[in-house]
């Protein structure tokens, strides 16, 4: 479902392009829709299934993620599904309608320190010793306990595809996960909604390969610990998830919230 901001954007850009969404007030109303629906027929994206078949609230969002796409922004697959990439690609979307250019990619200019473990320092070339090319030794993960999709909760998840060499240390983070927590509190705290792993693409925010690449970094519950949230805003940073990162910690993986106090959500077996 997309929110006040992101209605916004959608209607600015429908306008731009010729089609009559009305005022840009952030509210589907009937010129909204029947704008959305008059873009989809022109702009025809290739998804993998009819959108035409597509609930009125995911056509708005497949409508969105189309127009980012062609702004040449990625919005991940063009699905109808409102998660954090297309949270993401819509803000990029916004600052490129407000500026008339796209953001500088912040990531690429935070420094990385010594590595003082086991897995690979978050470089290309490090990690490609370590792990071979990205989207390669990929295997699959009985999980300990199982994940709800943070964008469609009502699909969970049993299984998950990781790098060879993390499969093990995964299922013994999140063991111990389970172990501490309990079926019961993981769902109370948001510990089982599952925001992605495996996925080739670059980083948000820069131009180098994404650790999810390799299959070797998690997200998890993104719509409470969105990307450039800092530790006053993300849930995770509060004291009842500190046994949680002890889980990951204890096996040598990164916290990019504990590390470098953005992207909470994320958790990596790559140091930085």
């Amino acid at each position: 479902m997309l929110n006040l901001t992101a209605t916004r954007v959608l209607q600015s850009q429908l306008l731009a392009k010729g089609f009559d969404t009305g005022a840009v007030d952030g509210r589907v109303g009937p010129k909204t829709r029947a704008a959305v629906a008059r873009a989809l027929e022109a702009l025809q994206p290739a998804t993998s299934e009819d959108w035409r078949r597509l609930p009125q609230s995911r056509q708005l969002v497949l409508c969105l993620q189309t127009l980012c796409r062609d702004a040449g922004i990625d919005p991940g697959a063009l699905d109808g599904w409102w998660g954090p990439q297309t949270e993401y690609a819509t803000g990029r979307l916004k600052v490129l309608q407000d500026t008339g250019a796209l953001p500088e990619p912040w990531r690429d200019r935070i420094p990385v320190p010594a590595n003082p473990h086991q897995w690979p320092l978050e470089r290309m070339e490090a990690l490609t010793a370590f792990y071979g090319e990205p989207g390669k030794n990929l295997v699959l993960l009985d999980l300990p306990y199982p994940l709800r999709l943070s964008w469609d909760t009502a699909t969970r998840v049993t299984r998950t595809q990781c790098h060879a060499k993390v499969r093990d240390s995964l299922g013994r983070v999140l063991g111990a996960v389970l172990s501490h927590y309990g079926a019961e509190r993981i769902q109370e705290l948001r510990l089982d909604l599952y925001g992605g792993g495996f996925n080739l693409r670059q980083k948000r925010g820069g131009t180098s390969m994404s650790t999810h690449a390799w299959g070797i970094a998690f997200d998890f519950d993104p719509v409470r610990n969105k990307l450039e949230w800092n530790r006053d805003r993300a849930a995770f940073a509060r004291p009842e998830y500190d046994a949680w990162w002890q889980c990951w910690e204890d096996e040598g993986w990164v916290s990019l919230g504990r590390a470098r106090n953005f992207d909470w959500m994320h958790v990596q077996a790559a140091r930085v």
